[in-house]
Order: structure tokens, then C-alpha cells, then sequence
């Protein structure tokens, strides 16, 4: 068993953690032979994504589960981590058009789950079609696999770091009204625009694509509360696999940077504004700085170790059922990557349950950029407000029904404790 480290704030929760979900949208109905053949290749591929929870002596280990990985058809996100799932932390299911893959963010982070996808999509579109499609950047079975790809990121050490080098940052910002960290319900509305309309967008402000849609949406929340007392901040997940060597594990390897967005910031071109925000991301990317925020996460892991037991663990990572994050959450994991079999994907979302206050998935993928807007609390304004921003700049844009999102709960929590291997197997 291999003990988990990066992943430890998604655990040790009262009630588990939500599944996260990616959702492919195919040109034509998924044939579920061949989606059946595409888990079975994909899964020899990344075996350590198929693995199950262990807790043992109060700390949480992967072992590998004997129990394949299946296709099934449903609408229902099932629970992870529960025998209807094998007790796996990852779920492959279909229906219509429609392949999901529900993970477990203690297993991976989004850019693990993103090879996974990339990987089973390329496998199903060439049993769907009997064709050989360009395989460049996929992993595949003719590949060796590296056992860096399931290494924890984490070095055993904090980094030396520079303090006085560190540019300080805006962290607080302005709270949306709506946003509660007592939320318990969720729902999501999805809007995608043409991926390249958007991307020449982006360029020709000097933006990448991320950037641009904190503009837009921070210009649009602004715009509906001038009067704002603390910046518009945009909270956007980073990949810090940068700041770690270089890892290329799918383990969790997240942080963030901090874009706050105010009056003065409305008053200057876009082009300036992405300058602006160019320039604190390469600030937040520096080495000190990048350095210090893998260090935050080592504190914090170490401290969780040096608890005396799993319910003390849970009552310390108790703070994270309730963390709200101002003003916004804002996750790109980029472009999926299907080569010439992305002709037959419409569309790639990605949302997950439990939300507080507002988070922003973007995902490019086919022709479309697709952003889910995810929210704790009910109200159309902050998605009405950041398709205005897209309409001004020339974007046609497709809204769709705000909805209920409920993504499948998670039981490894429980089943954990469960788990014959606790009880003989060597921990590591």
C-alpha cells in the first residue's frame, strides 16, 4: 500500500467528498462494446487509477483492487468507493451521446483525470470506428509506463526560500452576498462559445485564455457592485508540477494564484489588464514564491500527521467543509488533447457537487470552449452578467438550463476502515 499525501485535504471528512466529473460529449451515440474495450485498455494504463481506499492506523494508503473497472450505462453519478462501484475512486459511465468519468480528488487532481479521459476516448473511437488515429501525447499500451506518473509530488522537505523576495499579494476579496460557507445545495449552467473565436479574443489582448475569463467575469461581478469595499478576486487553480522539478505524476500537484480585479482595473484597456495579470501570475510563479506555496502544503500534510488518530485528523480537516473562497473559483485544465479523433467530441465539462459560493470550469475540447458555472446558492446574475461580457466582445454564446448538480457521493471514507488488506498488508 502506498500512503496518500498530496491528496490528504480531500479527506478526512465527515461525509466524504464529492465526486468530480468530467463529461464528453460525443458526435454519436456511445456503442457500449467499445466503450467497454476502451476502460478495459485504458485501465491497464493507469493502473494506479484504479485503485481503492485503505485506511489503516488512521492514515489513508492506495491498494490495488481486484475488481475490474466496467463501463455502465446510466444517468446516475453512483457513489465512489461503495460496492456498486468495486470500491473504486474512479467511475466510467454512458448514456445517449454521453461518456462521464466521475473521480475521486484524493486519487488525482483535474490533469490526471484529463490523460485518463484522453486516453479512453482515443481507445473508444478506435474500436467505435475501426480506424488508427493519431496517438501523439496519448498515453497508450505501447508505451512503458513511467512509475513517476503515480509518485507523490511532495518533496520530504520544506525548500529553502527567500521571504523577502516574495512580491506580497492580494488574498481577500470581495464576497459575493449569495455565497454562504453553510451551503448545501449546488447547481450549475453551461455556457460554451467557439474555441477559436475565443482564443483570437484572448491573443489579441495579449491574454491567454484563462486570463481573459477572469477579465470578463471579474469585470462582470464588478460591474454589478460598484461599490464593492475589496477587489474582485479570482482565485485560479495553478498546476505546480513547475515548481516541483518538473513532476509529471497524476497525484495532486494544485494551488493557486491571485488575480484581484478593481475600478482601475475597469478603467484601463484589457490589453493592460492582462499585462497586469500576466504579470502577477509570473510573480506567483517565481521560484521563492512558488516554493513557499508547495511549503504551505507540507506544513499543513505534516501537521495532519502528527495527529494522534483518524477522528482527530477529521476534526482538524474539518475547516475545509466550511472554507469559502472569495470573490470566485476559476479552473482551466486547457485543451483536451484528441488529435485528429476530436472530430467526433462535441463538447468536454467538468463540475462537481458540493460547491460553495461560485466556481468556474472552463475546458477546451472539439470546437467549443466550454465554461460550467457552479454555485452554492440559486440566481442567474453572475451567469447572465459574464455572457454579456462574452456577447460584447463578439462572442455568440449557447446558455444553457441552470440545474441541480449533485455529482455521486463518496463512501471510501467508510469502506475504508473495511478493507481486508488493512489488517496484513505492509504500509509505505
Amino acid at each position: 500500500m502506498k500512503k496518500i499525501y498530496s491528496g490528504q485535504s480531500f479527506l478526512y471528512r465527515a461525509n466524504g467528498y464529492n465526486s468530480t466529473v468530467f463529461e464528453a460529449r460525443m458526435t454519436q451515440r456511445i456503442r457500449g462494446d467499445s466503450l467497454e474495450t476502451a476502460v478495459r485498455n485504458t485501465a491497464k494504463r493507469f493502473p494506479d487509477m484504479t485503485q481503492k481506499l485503505v485506511e489503516k492506523d488512521g492514515s489513508y494508503y492506495l491498494h490495488p483492487d481486484s475488481v475490474s473497472l466496467n463501463a455502465v450505462p446510466t444517468k446516475r453519478l453512483r457513489t465512489l468507493g461503495s460496492m456498486e462501484t468495486g470500491y473504486h475512486l474512479i467511475d466510467v459511465t454512458f448514456t445517449g451521446n454521453i461518456i462521464r468519468v466521475a473521480f475521486h480528488h484524493a486519487l488525482c487532481d483535474g490533469m490526471g483525470a484529463k490523460d485518463f479521459l484522453q486516453t479512453l476516448l482515443y481507445y473508444y473511437c478506435t474500436e467505435r470506428y475501426q480506424r488508427q488515429f493519431n496517438n501523439e501525447g496519448i498515453h497508450t499500451l505501447d508505451e512503458v509506463i513511467d512509475p513517476r506518473e503515480f509518485q507523490e509530488p511532495l518533496p520530504s522537505q520544506p525548500y529553502q526560500v527567500d521571504r523577502d523576495a516574495i512580491k506580497p499579494m492580494t488574498t481577500d476579496g470581495f464576497q459575493l452576498p449569495e455565497s454562504t460557507p453553510e451551503a448545501v445545495e449546488c447547481c450549475r449552467t453551461e455556457i460554451t462559445v467557439d474555441q477559436k473565436e475565443f482564443v483570437t479574443l484572448s491573443k489579441s489582448h495579449g491574454a491567454t485564455p484563462a486570463i481573459m475569463a477572469a477579465m470578463l467575469f471579474s469585470r462582470s461581478v464588478l460591474r454589478q457592485f460598484p461599490e464593492a469595499d475589496k477587489p474582485i478576486l479570482c482565485n485560479m487553480a495553478a498546476d505546480m508540477r513547475f515548481a516541483i522539478d518538473g513532476a509529471i505524476t497524476r497525484r495532486n500537484c494544485t494551488g493557486s494564484f491571485y488575480l484581484p480585479y478593481s475600478k482601475d482595473d475597469e478603467a484601463s484597456g484589457m490589453a493592460q489588464v492582462a499585462a497586469n495579470h500576466r504579470r502577477l501570475i509570473a510573480e506567483q510563479r517565481s521560484e521563492d514564491a512558488a516554493h513557499q506555496s508547495v511549503n504551505n502544503q507540507i506544513g499543513l500534510f505534516t501537521k495532519l500527521e502528527s495527529m494522534p488518530s483518524l477522528e482527530a485528523k477529521r476534526q482538524m480537516m474539518s475547516m475545509f467543509d466550511h472554507l469559502l473562497l472569495n470573490t470566485y473559483v476559476l479552473s482551466y485544465v486547457g485543451r483536451m488533447r484528441f488529435n485528429d479523433f476530436g472530430r467526433f467530441v462535441k463538447s468536454v465539462h467538468m463540475y462537481s457537487g458540493g460547491i460553495k459560493g461560485l466556481t468556474i470550469n472552463m475546458v477546451a475540447a472539439g470546437d467549443s470552449m466550454t465554461f460550467d458555472v457552479l454555485q452554492g446558492f440559486e440566481g442567474e446574475r453572475y451567469v447572465q452578467g459574464f455572457v454579456r461580457e462574452l456577447q460584447e466582445q463578439g462572442l455568440g454564446c449557447r446558455v444553457g438550463d441552470t440545474l441541480p448538480c449533485e455529482t455521486g457521493a463518496d463512501r471510501s471514507h467508510v469502506t475504508a476502515r473495511r478493507q481486508a488488506e488493512r489488517w496484513h498488508a505492509v504500509a509505505q
